[in-house]
């Protein structure tokens, strides 16, 4: 069980790509609040934590920050300085230092992209995002390989909802 917590850690650590990187792509998206649902599919993988069984500072701690888990499920909000949305560019990739994007495109309404991970993850994927408008985004990624030693492959579906132009409060 602590080898499948730490691949789903490290499957979270793409998902957290998908919410932190679209909004800002190619300047598509727009500066504020965004509410961001994340679905990660990883075979012979449980479903993620269910949040009402945290202890309660956790719970706490998890909704100042605007996140909700449900099953295989994560909501969270996210806010896009306009330097971020002005980059024009995928941002780093914060937390997933051994990860890389190549063969990079970038659209009109769309960005997609190769992964490749090292470290204590390995493995290589894909990422691609659509836009239909500056307040909406929807993409997948989708990631093979190796996490300390045993094999997994993940798909994750996130879409973005622009809330409003104040973060209340929200740094991330």
């Amino acid at each position: 069980m602590r080898v499948s917590k730490r691949i789903l850690i490290a499957s979270c650590g793409i998902a957290a790509l998908a919410v932190a990187a679209a909004p800002a792509i190619a300047a598509h998206g727009k500066a504020g609040l965004w509410s961001v649902t994340v679905t990660t599919d990883m075979a012979g993988m449980p479903n993620m934590p269910d949040m009402s069984k945290l202890p309660p500072e956790a719970q706490a701690a998890m909704r100042a920050h605007g996140v909700t888990m449900n099953g295989h499920t994560i909501t969270a909000q996210h806010c896009m300085t306009q330097a971020q949305v002005d980059s024009n560019g995928p941002p780093p990739m914060r937390n997933r230092k051994e990860c890389t994007m190549a063969n990079m495109t970038n659209g009109t309404n769309s960005f997609s992209a190769d992964l490749t991970c090292t470290g204590e993850m390995t493995g290589t994927g894909h990422i691609q995002v659509s836009w239909d408008a500056p307040e909406h985004y929807a993409g997948k990624t989708s990631i093979s390989g190796t996490a300390n030693g045993h094999p997994f492959s993940t798909t994750t579906s996130f879409e973005g909802h622009w809330v409003g132009a104040d973060c209340k409060g929200i740094t991330n």
